[in-house]
């Protein structure tokens, strides 16, 4: 079921048979029913739609919000009203959820479409008890061939059309739009919009959190809507308000195609990272995602085709993600502030849109790596609108590979930034591996540097090819001379310049060549794996592992343009462009953009005249 990082049962059943009587010894379960056969489920290697039968998941359990647990729950005619791990589940629900073993690998738990449980306001129905906790009670693990799903049947649903299942911490929402006074608030004081509540009506008993993944593996969450939350706590990232946590993960972990919006919180004592956050005050804590692994050599999760979007909330308070984000594609982040991973090895084909700066944060950091691969890869991303309503001295990219590592960035667009860098070449205190930065387009606005280097005791070898820069500053900022170790065919240019010549935000595709004869156009070095070592580098990592082999392919062709995203439904497309292939022979482009592999027609009604 796409990749495997080794099974994670907790023992092994001895079937005895005597006398036609089936006597199970260890995991004893009663059968779930027959699972969904549509071809309806995402298998994330292949980025494709398969059959939960061909994810290793052949049992199923049915929810619904007018089941109940005296039900067998196991068929939409018969749901039960909660699931297993839920505090509130009772009856056959807890008969299968206490059972040796809880439940099996291989279970299917199917939540009817368009039905909504109720995390915060008890008086509500169905109302779940508080977190959903897969880490208490007999602890339920899948294996690398039967994972745990827990997720839907698009074919089922409540309502007059397919909507994802909600999960609301029953919070009302605190925006732009809702601001009244009495219980929604703007703050201007400080360099941004905030908007805060005068208090949370509802908290999640148990944390504050959705999901508790904690110490679990081989699962995969599929097809919620969470929305809701509301932080009161006090403290920094990693302590409450989550909205899937995961700590201390045994690994495999996936979610696919979530939907996370809806945070609210009390005023905060003042911008993350200042002398006024401590621990006893309310400041910077809501997460879309909190995850570390079991330990450092443990890929933890992946993150597909997942939208976090908080255009309906306070975006300076809701941050992506804080730890682990292993492979992270074809997603939409928008309206939020700060993703810091510990344990990313591929960042691809995502759109990351309106970022909000809260007073030390940075869109996608890196403060730790995974130390089981000698390459990670960063591609096809479009980065836009970064800090373009306030805040100073965010980072829109920041890796720290080990000495022993190479990091690829390319084929990424980033364009409408404020008073921030592109990317920081920063050893974040940690790292000093080598940073390879080809192919990419960065438009920048602000008086920063696109790129700049952190000199902090590490020397972080920095290689740049075929780079477009359109900035009224450096491509390549002054600091990185000590690090700078190869720069080849990057062209800069100042905005005017790359108006008159057709590069524009306005196009279909922003800042790409409108002709033959635009500037980029066969201007770069071919860096394909038939000439120099980039492509080559990544073909041969993908060898041993998997992770990597879209990477090896992207890499000789120009940007996909990371994903569409529909406002209305709240999914996305992917890829938003289709690709064009570097050429095997001759000049690549400079920037994340192919023009195409262009062939002339020869002229025509020529004569010939003899000399």
């Amino acid at each position: 079921m796409g990749r495997n990082f080794g099974s994670g049962s907790r023992g092994t059943a001895f079937i005895l048979t005597f006398l036609g009587v089936l006597l199970i010894s260890g995991n004893t379960f009663g059968a779930g029913g027959t699972c969904p056969s549509g071809a309806n489920y995402l298998n994330t290697t292949t980025n494709s739609l398969v059959t939960l039968s061909s994810l290793g998941v052949t049992s199923c359990y049915y929810i619904a919000a007018n089941g109940s647990d005296t039900n067998n729950g196991t068929s939409e005619a018969t749901p039960w009203l909660h699931a297993p791990q839920m505090p509130s589940c009772s009856g056959n629900c807890a008969t299968v959820q206490n059972q040796s073993g809880g439940i099996p690998p291989g279970t299917g738990l199917i939540f009817r479409g368009g039905d909504t449980w109720h995390f915060g306001n008890s008086g509500a129905t169905p109302y779940t008890g508080g977190v959903w906790n897969f880490n208490t009670g007999k602890i339920p693990e899948g294996t690398s061939s039967n994972p745990i799903y827990v997720g839907v049947d698009p074919t089922w649903y409540s309502g007059s059309s397919w909507g994802r299942p909600i999960l609301t911490a029953d919070n009302p929402l605190c925006n732009t739009g809702t601001v009244d006074g009495s219980t929604c608030f703007q703050d201007t004081s400080h360099t941004y919009e905030q908007y805060y509540v005068s208090s949370c009506p509802y908290q999640i008993s148990g944390g504050n959190d959705f999901f508790n993944l904690g110490w679990v593996e081989n699962y995969i969450i599929d097809n919620f809507e969470l929305t809701g939350l509301c932080q009161s706590a006090t403290g920094a990232p990693g302590g409450q308000d989550k909205y899937v946590y995961y700590g201390s993960t045994h690994g495999n972990l996936q979610f696919t195609n979530l939907y996370i919006h809806g945070w609210s919180h009390l005023q905060f004592a003042g911008t993350n990272g200042s002398s006024n956050c401590t621990t006893s005050t309310v400041c910077f804590n809501i997460l879309a995602f909190n995850g570390s692994p079991y330990s450092s050599g443990i890929p933890s999760d992946i993150v597909q085709s997942v939208v976090v979007d908080g255009s309906d909330s306070d975006p300076v308070a809701g941050g992506v993600c804080y730890g682990a984000f292993f492979d992270v594609t074809y997603s939409v982040f928008r309206y939020t502030s700060q993703c810091i991973t510990t344990n990313m090895h591929v960042f691809h084909d995502n759109l990351y849109e309106y970022f909000f700066e809260n007073g030390h944060s940075n869109a996608l950091e890196e403060s730790g790596t995974w130390s089981g691969t000698t390459t990670d890869a960063v591609y096809n991303n479009v980065f836009r609108h970064l800090e373009t309503s306030g805040g100073t001295g965010g980072v829109g990219i920041w890796l720290t590979p080990l000495t022993t590592m190479t990091d690829y960035v390319f084929n990424n667009l980033m364009y409408d930034e404020g008073p921030m860098e592109c990317y920081n070449v920063g050893a974040n205190d940690r790292s000093a591996g080598t940073q390879t930065l080809f192919n990419n387009t960065f438009e920048f606005s602000s008086t920063t540097n696109s790129i700049t280097c952190e000199v902090q005791g590490y020397t972080n070898p920095l290689i740049a090819a075929n780079n477009h820069f359109i900035t009224e500053t450096n491509g390549i900022g002054s600091s990185c001379s000590s690090q700078l170790t190869s720069a080849v065919t990057n062209l800069q240019m100042t905005h005017s310049t790359a108006t008159s010549a057709g590069y524009t935000s306005s196009e279909t595709y922003a800042f790409s060549p409108a002709s033959v004869s635009a500037p980029t156009v066969a201007a770069g070095t071919n860096e394909g794996s038939a000439n120099n070592a980039y492509c080559s580098a990544l073909s041969t990592a993908a060898a041993t592992d998997s992770y990597l082999s879209d990477a090896a392919t992207a890499c000789l062709n120009d940007t996909r343009y990371a994903c569409t995203y529909n406002s209305t439904n709240h999914t996305v497309a992917c890829p938003a462009r289709t690709a064009i292939a570097r050429p095997s022979s001759g000049n690549w482009d400079i920037g994340a953009y192919q023009f195409g592999n262009v062939v002339l027609d020869p002229p025509t009604n020529l004569q010939a005249t003899p000399h």
